[in-house]
């Protein structure tokens, strides 16, 4: 169970709150980009329950470093954001987060008067991302903060940007001490077309141990836990085998080269399962100047990620090896990056512009929580200005070797 890796990371010395008598939820605990957008936690896509397609979708903040947090595989988790992924690991749902285009605030003081400028201006906050295919949803967690009493006015932008019509939504919140206050009746008066249910309100204050009620609850709403496939002696998931797991013949195809820029290790996983189903050579792009944790946390105003994500010509990424060896040897070119911001990391492009893709096939792939390929293929294929481009593949952070083999077995049917 997900408790087994959930530890306390701080104790409560002090809880902050945007509204007195229910200040609810200063920025949650943040994260860094993990081969994802920033922002964006890559959670594992799940598979649909066996009646419905259930999606779970979240807005959170980061916590102050002094509030009580939680953390999962070493990765410090918000307060919304918690209980989002165990709706999601409970349900067998996909999930995606709400990310704010321009990034709010992590002083306490300074997110207080914006949420509150924008509730007064009625504003509409712009968010990165879209949902694939949401019109195949059935069932829709909708996860927020409560702030002055309200949802977090980008939560308005989500319900005005999609079409709930038929669909089920089941609302779920964190707070300071105003539960809910008059949220539900919002998302009614929002999607009059779809039916709302009550939803889960936890305090803040609890949210830690908060695991095994949030589990009752979605019990209580007709969601089973998936069953967790059988194990390998590798510790990789086994799944069922198909006629298309012999890797593709590479003397036929061409020399093979996978190219690969990993912020955390997920992008680099994949690379390697691609190497290995291919027989091609792995090459890393690696920045002259490297990324740690600080520079990829997209919270923080003025850290490298934000600087670079604003102006364009700082994305100018120096790398220590730009061009493989043998080069010209290669016929196929797999190009594997995280996307940030609805693009491909930026480390890459210096990679595709020094290199002549002239009489190649480049075929992309990336690593995401919810956003997909979108255009980012299409894009470095720009950039690039030679070679096939094909369409490439998105793939989820958690994604099983099996699963990379049969898409890279397609390729040569």
């Amino acid at each position: 169970m997900m408790k087994k890796v959930i530890s306390i990371l701080l104790a409560v010395l002090m809880l902050f709150a945007l509204v007195s008598c229910g200040k609810d939820e200063t920025p949650d605990a943040g994260t860094t980009p993990n081969d994802s957008i920033p922002g964006q936690k890559p959670d594992d896509d799940r598979p649909e329950t066996p009646d419905s397609k259930t999606l779970v979708v979240y807005f959170s903040m980061p916590d102050n470093v002094d509030n009580s947090s939680v953390v999962i595989n070493g990765e410090i988790l918000g307060n919304t954001q918690y209980m989002a992924y165990v709706i999601q690991e409970n349900t067998g749902a996909n999930i995606f987060r709400i990310v704010p285009e321009s990034p709010y605030p992590t002083d306490h003081d300074e997110l207080v008067d914006l949420a509150k400028d924008e509730q007064n201006d009625n504003a509409r906050p712009k968010f990165v991302g879209e949902i694939e295919n949401f019109i195949e949803y059935d069932t829709v967690f909708v996860g927020y903060p409560n702030w002055w009493t309200d949802m977090p006015m980008i939560l308005y932008t989500f319900f005005d940007t999609y079409d709930f019509s038929g669909k089920t939504i089941i609302p779920f919140n964190t707070h300071g001490g105003s539960g809910f206050s008059s949220t539900i009746a919002t998302i009614k008066s929002l999607e009059p077309n779809a039916k709302v249910k009550d939803g889960k309100s936890i305090s803040r204050n609890v949210i830690a141990d908060a695991e095994q009620e949030i589990i009752d609850w979605i019990k209580s709403l007709g969601f089973e836990k998936p069953a967790t496939p059988p194990e390998s002696d590798d510790n990789e998931t086994n799944l069922p085998d198909t006629e298309t797991t012999t890797p593709p013949d590479t003397e036929k195809e061409g020399k093979t080269l996978v190219v690969y820029y990993s912020a955390t290790g997920n992008t680099e996983r994949v690379a390697g399962y691609i190497a290995n189903a291919t027989g091609g050579t792995l090459f890393e792009l690696v920045p002259v100047n490297p990324y740690t944790s600080a520079d990829l946390n997209w919270t923080v105003a003025g850290s490298r990620v934000n600087l670079e994500h604003d102006d364009v010509s700082l994305r100018n990424i120096e790398l220590v090896n730009t061009v493989p060896e043998n080069w010209e040897e290669y016929d196929i070119v797999y190009i594997g990056y995280p996307i940030w911001w609805a693009i491909a990391a930026w480390p890459v492009d210096n990679f595709v512009k020094t290199n002549d893709f002239t009489g190649k096939t480049v075929i992309p792939f990336c690593t995401a929580v919810s956003s997909g390929l979108g255009q980012s293929g299409e894009l470095l294929a720009q950039m690039a200005g030679e070679g096939d481009w094909l369409v490439g593949k998105r793939f989820s952070s958690g994604v099983g070797e099996n699963e990379v083999v049969e898409w890279v077995n397609s390729l040569t049917e």
